[in-house]
């Protein structure tokens, strides 16, 4: 099994050299995992980022969230919060025909808008406060 380093910190004597060191290594699908589990919590930030930017469908979007992130939600998943989403006028769709193929093409709202900033607002929050307590430690 592949392994990586996950994070390597060093204890140094006076003189500079290292007494001890003290790091985790981590299968590298223990990390694949942790990435995947924290991207599907973050799906609805990820699907209303990428409809910011341009109205996409369905299928766009997987391939969109495959691509930039490295994580394919199953599609049921994703149609099912695109469907929330819509109820919830964060996102409305409508039909276009392209190649002779209708499909369903879904564009933010401004109220999606809203909510998207609010939560970049909160996660960028949470962070600043996680990096303040850390630093307070030292």
């Amino acid at each position: 099994m592949a392994y990586v380093r996950f994070f390597r910190l060093e204890m140094r004597g006076e003189e500079g050299e290292i007494k001890k060191e003290i790091g985790t290594w981590l299968y590298k699908a223990e990390l694949r995992n942790l990435q995947v589990e924290k991207l599907r919590s973050l799906l609805d930030y990820l699907v209303l980022r990428l409809l910011k930017n341009q109205p996409m469908h369905g299928y766009g979007i997987l391939c969109a969230v495959r691509d930039l992130y490295g994580y394919y939600p199953a599609p049921s998943t994703l149609y099912h919060l695109l469907s929330s989403f819509e109820k919830r006028g964060y996102v409305e769709s409508r039909f276009k025909i392209r190649n002779g193929k209708s499909r369903k093409v879904y564009s933010i709202t401004s109220e999606g808008t809203a909510i998207l900033y609010f939560v970049e607002e909160l996660l960028n929050h949470v962070v600043s406060l996680a990096n303040l307590k850390v630093r307070g430690r030292k």
